[in-house]
């Protein structure tokens, strides 16, 4: 095989977050090689399957080998093209970004912060991640997204105008009612009246900055960032953020403190009536399973935080409508 006259070209790229390990990461690559072979030319596919550990604070992005014992996301012996989605859950792996221009699977834009080189340059160490994400993203074009609240600022020359006129007719009025006590104290609430948010300032807002305040329903969220409410919601649907991810990650940390309650505080009464209920010899496996399941929610309210767009697993729909059971039969006994 002559090897230097080979030529690879990028077909997939799938990346997935671990839900057990914090910051673990795993990326498929899949290329279409076209190179020599005995004189002739040959065409054939080659995937590759890596990992990585990826955080946006002070320990460094780095590439580890894959472990061997480790269960992989491309398993020996398989057959035909693989296809993945995102949300697609493989063992405990989760699909973040999903690209194949066969299957015509196309990603959701912009991808997440942690995979972001405008966001995360620690990205640029891993020559591999970097230059396949950036053959996917154009990450050029990210750039340009906060300019987007400039075209809209250009659509509304009329309500600016209006505030001219509105300012202008005020001072027009204000003078020819001088002396008039009256019509001041009824002009005092309109000049109280709160300004509107700086284009500006709107349009230096980044996803990173939106992403601090996930946590906050959006109405606190608009008054901490000094924006209004719709032009939050604008600005989530342009970085990708169909609807606000508060619920779904209150949700989880609700889940999570439960689990926590009932790893944490075994002494409590009702945790004493749950273990009674269960066989000696099953209650360390059952702690086992909880503290797994924790860490599961934990990294799963990693992942929203990272990908808001994502719906949550399956298995945390059914744990969650378990516990709202749980809930509802204690209320009534």
């Amino acid at each position: 095989m002559d090897m230097d006259a080979a030529v690879s070209t990028l077909t997939a790229l799938s990346v997935f977050a671990s839900t057990v390990e914090h910051a673990a990461f795993r990326s498929v690559h899949g290329y279409r090689v076209i190179g020599r072979k005995d004189g002739k030319w040959v065409r054939w596919e080659r995937w590759v399957e890596r990992q990585f550990v990826l955080s946006l604070s002070v320990p460094p992005c780095r590439e580890v080998a894959v472990p061997a014992a480790s269960p992989r996301i491309l398993l020996a012996g398989w057959h035909g093209r693989p296809v993945f989605h995102e949300g697609q859950a493989v063992g405990t792996w989760r699909c973040i970004v999903a690209f194949d221009s066969v299957a015509a699977v196309a990603p959701s834009s912009p991808p997440p912060p942690v995979l972001s080189p405008l966001v995360n340059p620690q990205l640029e160490c891993l020559p591999n991640l970097y230059r396949d994400l950036q053959k996917v993203f154009q990450f050029q074009k990210v750039e340009k997204v906060p300019q987007l609240g400039r075209r809209d600022a250009k659509q509304q020359p009329i309500r600016s105008g209006e505030q001219e006129k509105t300012s202008d007719e005020a001072d027009s009025s204000g003078s020819d009612s001088d002396g008039d006590p009256q019509s001041d104290k009824e002009l005092a609430p309109t000049v109280q009246k709160q300004p509107r948010a700086n284009r500006k300032h709107i349009d230096s807002i980044t996803l990173v900055e939106i992403a601090q305040y996930f946590h906050l329903p959006i109405r606190e969220a608009s008054k901490t960032l000094k924006i209004g409410v719709s032009i939050l919601k604008r600005k989530c649907r342009k970085y990708g953020i169909p609807r606000w991810p508060h619920r779904k990650i209150k949700s989880l940390e609700s889940l999570i403190n439960d689990l926590e309650y009932v790893l944490d505080d075994d002494s409590g009464e009702d945790a004493q009536q749950e273990l009674q209920k269960i066989e000696e010899e099953k209650q360390a496996a059952v702690i086992k399973a909880l503290t797994k399941r924790k860490k599961m929610l934990e990294s799963e309210k990693e992942i929203i935080q990272q990908k808001p767009a994502l719906d949550l697993m399956t298995e945390t729909k059914q744990f969650r409508e378990d516990v709202f059971k749980r809930r509802y039969r204690a209320r009534r006994v």
